[in-house]
């Protein structure tokens, strides 16, 4: 049997017609209708025969209930279909009834059966899943399956060319598992019948539909969709059997000799009752030319019955075109609404209100949000524009005096539709007075965030009864009108957002930049006042920057603009008049500068702190320090020096009391010698302070830190076993290199160790000195530990300024110096209080930057 394609229109009247005249011929001269004895023997064995006795009244047949022309529920709740007449002639062949369940959809039929609820299936594909709780007769239905699209989609298809369509299925259709099988790129989305994705194909929300050719043909024409056709063939065929559960073997073997006692006139009287066939060609059908001359002889009869039948036919063409307009009006509206990008909120709603109830074709309106005031809305018999009636405001929310609006929508959640209102609502409770009496028909859906309902949108009183192809564009209105407020209040936080950002920099004490591309795309006007002149344009000018930072701040705005900033931040200064090259008119400033994204594309943040009052203050305290430094240095000097020229003087008198007496000529001699030793001391002092003043520059080469730490360990190893003192050390291995000066590096540590000796002379053991090394990202670090007295917490900032010092025997030059040897290198020194409460000292010396610089063996030590 060959099922029949879509046409053309034009095509099908014609057709239409000839088999209308060839089925009253055939009615006229056909044979007598075929019987069926009830009697016929089927050759069933006595264990058949005992079976069929012992389950007649209770075996459950089930099948789809909404799967036309196959099977189906009609509007008395009667079993109909093709499979129904099967299971009529099964009936009347083993002269039994089943007992009809009726399900409320196909999934709930294979669960029920699954479950051994159900005995029968009519009409079901054989599939693996299936198979594990059914047994299948032998197929006696083949149907091809098809695809399904609107008709501006004129190409054949295959199921390969539909990657990235929108593809409905059937729920739990085999054809659904065929091609999620075969074709698992494919986007398939489940849809509960065929006659939910015919629909949802004509309006766009699916992009096609596969499901059997019969079902598919016989929902087009019921539901009067003009706007489909067939596309192409999935190249999957269902071969229907009846599904017996599988514990039930003979009843599958009683169904099978029942279907093959089904005579093939039977077969084609069920076929030929709910498919349409394709008839062959006439010129070929002898009985065409045997009837043609009856045809001519009709056919003024029937010339009318054409007439009239156009004339339907042309209503119907308008009516459908109606819609179509229709349809197009509603699409319209929905584009209109997502390109009203200038409008208020309220502009907005208006003009989805309206849509609402213009395209549904109501008199009434009515929508309510839970965040703000709602409106009531209706138009005047005859609903023309100038009869509108104005908009009634309703409080913020669902309000009980409007639940007869909401309140089955809310309930239930889920969409309603009441035709006759009145019926549903008699008492009218919670309807506003100028509804009560004229609220006729009613229609409304809930729009959900989440689990909440926001919005409630009714419409009322259509000349004629609200329909699902109604709810569905009430339902996008809704959304759309939704999705519309939602960006437009986020739009409107963002703006208030973006203003109250712009205000805080335009109103920043700092100076701030963006630089993007090479260009300046923002400065606010701090940022002019701090700045200066400097243009960022196409010509750069730095004329006003002091010529000391005139080079840096070029090569660094340049380095910015190349997109390739070389520093993080600059210190500089410069003036803010040209003319006025005064210290009055001198600027200093920090400038920050920060990656950031800028509508949507990298961009460099610059931040412009003005530091002028900040170096000002900066520049007295380091003048009060240096002043505070040079008065202890020169008390220093004055306390080392007065003690030796005292004693010089007390030697010159010595020496001229024996040049005048001979008697006493012998002290001159020991005179002169405390001479001497004083001038050296005084000699001695002044050294030290032209050392500390003016200090050997550090010669840079790439050094293990370990070796000049035990070379001075060494030196200092006769001393401390002098004082009883124990050194160990703990030098880390493989050291990173650092730039230091060998000498210099070991002359620090030695004093230390000397100077952490002296602290612990008289004390009584432990006597401990601890030397140990290591590294991090940027430093090398020497620490030296020692058990002595320590630190006080009170006087640690000072042990490293000249001149101070907590022994009656020092110069306060020594620590001062280990400072400034390891300032000299970059790097730095402190101390703090031991684990065992002594001293701790920690020096940290920068690792090698420098490519050039080499690692050269330590000095050799002359004797």
């Amino acid at each position: 049997m060959i099922l029949s394609l879509p046409m053309s229109p034009s095509s099908k009247i014609i057709v239409g017609r000839v088999w209308f005249i060839v089925c009253l011929i055939w009615v006229a001269l056909a044979c007598a209708p075929l019987t069926v004895e009830a009697g016929t023997d089927l050759h069933l064995t006595p264990e058949e025969r005992a079976w069929l006795l012992e389950h007649t009244d209770e075996i459950r047949l089930s099948g789809d209930p909404a799967w036309e022309p196959i099977e189906f529920f009609d509007e008395n709740g009667e079993y109909s279909g093709l499979a129904a007449d099967y299971i009529g002639l099964i009936e009347k062949r083993l002269g039994i009834k089943f007992k009809i369940v009726r399900n409320r959809s196909w999934s709930e039929t294979l669960a029920r059966a699954k479950s051994k609820e159900i005995d029968v299936i009519p009409a079901v594909q054989a599939t693996p899943d299936r198979r594990k709780f059914m047994i299948w007769s032998n197929p006696y239905l083949h149907i091809n399956t098809t695809i399904i699209v609107r008709k501006e989609m004129k190409q054949q298809l295959s199921l390969k060319q539909m990657v990235g369509m929108r593809i409905g299925v059937p729920r739990d259709y085999a054809v659904g598992a065929f091609v999620r099988e075969s074709y698992p790129a494919l986007t398939i989305v489940d849809v509960g019948t065929n006659k939910e994705g015919l629909t949802r194909v004509s309006f766009g929300e699916l992009d096609a539909l596969i499901t059997e050719i019969p079902g598919a043909l016989y929902g087009i024409e019921k539901e009067k969709i003009t706007n489909l056709h067939l596309a192409g063939d999935t190249g999957f065929e269902l071969d229907l059997g009846i599904a017996i559960r599988n514990d039930w073997p003979l009843f599958a073997s009683i169904i099978d000799k029942t279907l093959a006692d089904i005579s093939e006139a039977e077969h084609k009287a069920i076929y030929s009752k709910w498919l349409h066939l394709e008839a062959p060609p006439f010129y070929k059908n002898h009985t065409f030319w045997l009837f043609v001359s009856l045809v001519f002889m009709i056919v003024s009869v029937l010339i009318g019955t054409v007439i009239t039948w156009n004339r339907t036919l042309q209503r119907k063409v308008r009516h459908r075109t109606e819609e179509l307009r229709f349809n197009e009006m509603r699409m319209d509206a929905l584009l209109q609404l997502n390109e009203r990008p200038n409008d208020s909120i309220q502009e907005i709603i208006e003009f989805a209100f309206e849509q609402m109830i213009q395209l549904t074709k109501s008199q009434f309106g009515y929508l309510a949000f839970d965040d703000q005031a709602g409106m009531i809305y209706s138009v005047r018999s005859g609903g023309s524009a100038s009869q509108k009636q104005p908009v009634t405001a309703t409080t913020t929310g669902f309000p009980a005096e409007t639940r007869g609006l909401w309140g089955k929508a809310v309930l239930k959640k889920e969409p309603v539709i009441s035709n006759c209102y009145p019926k549903s609502n008699p008492a009218m409770k919670g309807l506003p007075e100028e509804c009560r009496k004229t609220l006729i028909r009613y229609m409304n859906v809930p729009i959900f965030k989440g689990d909440q309902i926001v919005v409630v949108a009714g419409v009322g009183n259509k000349s004629e009864n609200y329909d699902t192809s109604d709810l569905r564009q009430l339902n996008l209105l809704t959304q759309g009108l939704w999705r519309c407020l939602q960006r437009k209040q986020e739009e409107q936080v963002l703006a208030r957002s973006e203003k109250n950002l712009r205000d805080i920099v335009e109103n920043s004490p700092n100076g701030i930049t963006i630089i993007q591309n090479g260009r300046v795309v923002y400065r606010n006007t701090k940022k002019v006042q701090l700045a200066g002149a400097i243009n960022l344009g196409p010509t750069v000018t730095y004329d006003h920057i002091h010529a000391e930072y005139k080079e840096s701040v070029e090569n660094f705005f340049e380095s910015i603009l190349n997109g390739k900033p070389d520093k993080q931040e600059l210190d500089y200064k410069f003036y803010t008049s040209l003319k006025k090259r005064t210290k009055e008119n001198l600027k200093w400033v920090t400038t920050l500068i920060t990656p950031i994204n800028y509508r949507d594309d990298s961009a460099f943040l610059l931040t412009t702190i003005d530091r002028t009052r900040a170096r000002e203050l900066e520049h007295l305290l380091t003048v009060r320090d240096k002043m505070a430094t040079l008065g202890r240095i020169s008390a220093g000097i004055g306390h080392e020096v007065r003690n030796p020229l005292s004693g010089i003087n007390i030697y010159l008198h010595s020496i001229e009391k024996g040049l005048a007496n001979p008697e006493k000529y012998h002290k001159i001699g020991p005179a002169i010698e405390g001479i001497r030793a004083a001038s050296e001391k005084m000699e001695s002092v002044v050294k030290r302070v032209i050392d500390f003043a003016k200090p050997i520059e550090p010669k840079f080469v790439k050094i293990d830190i370990n070796k000049p730490v035990m070379e001075a360990a060494k030196l200092a190893e006769m001393s401390m076993k002098k004082y009883g003192v124990t050194l160990t050390a703990n030098l880390s291995e493989k050291l990173p290199l650092c730039d230091a000066e060998h000498n210099l590096v070991e002359e620090v540590v030695l004093n230390m160790i000397n100077n952490s000796v002296d602290a612990m002379d008289g004390q009584k053991d432990p006597k401990y000195i601890r030397i140990s090394t290591s590294s991090d990202k940027d430093h090398v670090q020497i620490f030296i530990e020692d058990t002595g007295p320590g630190v006080p917490v009170d006087i640690m900032e000072n042990i490293f300024e000249p001149f101070y010092t907590t022994k009656n025997y020092s110069t306060g030059i020594g620590l001062a110096l280990c400072n400034r040897i390891i300032t000299d290198h970059n790097g730095r020194i402190n101390v703090k209080k031991s684990s065992e409460g002594g001293a701790r000292f920690v020096i940290e010396l920068p690792l090698c930057q420098n490519s050039n610089c080499r690692q050269q063996p330590p000095p050799t030590r002359q004797s």
